[in-house]
């Protein structure tokens, strides 16, 4: 069995167990995409076109309205800058300022990995978020960090 293959049981409060579920998911999400993305490399992040299609207005202003404050923190920071590439790191230290960076970061990305689910089981079934995530390519080809970008549309 490989070392990263391994199970390892962690004693965790009952009171954090969703975060930690939501954070596993995250980071098995981020695993599979980083995945898809070396079995057909990108050389450019995506463009504007096609971000959060199928997201009416409504629903976008519905999914804000339902967000926890973590969520809209995010939310707001990305309107903020439309059509701009935030990394993940940019964006948890706004969310989470008195967090260190490492921690700042696992938290969002559990915050983004319920965002996900909610997405998938409430928006209507939606395949995608109403604005773009995806892993940055380094010049070696190795997965970078995760970056944001809300539409312009969807930002207003």
């Amino acid at each position: 069995m490989d070392t990263a293959d391994k199970i390892h049981n962690l004693p965790v409060p009952e009171r954090f167990l969703p975060l930690m579920t939501r954070t596993l998911a995250a980071a098995y999400e981020a695993e599979a995409n980083a995945q898809a993305t070396n079995a057909n490399p990108s050389p450019s992040p995506p463009s504007g076109a096609g971000l959060g299609a199928g997201w009416t207005k409504e629903e976008v202003v519905r999914a804000y309205r339902e967000a926890t404050p973590a969520l809209r923190a995010a939310f707001d920071y990305l309107a903020d800058h439309p059509e701009k590439e935030v990394n993940i790191t940019e964006l948890a230290r706004v969310v989470y300022p008195n967090d260190n960076d490492v921690d700042a970061r696992d938290r969002l990305y559990g915050v983004f990995g319920g965002f996900g689910s909610k997405v998938a089981y409430t928006y209507h079934k939606k395949k995608e978020w109403f604005f773009s995530g995806y892993r940055e390519r380094m010049s070696d080809g190795s997965a970078g960090r995760m970056i944001y970008v809300m539409p312009a549309e969807q930002a207003a």
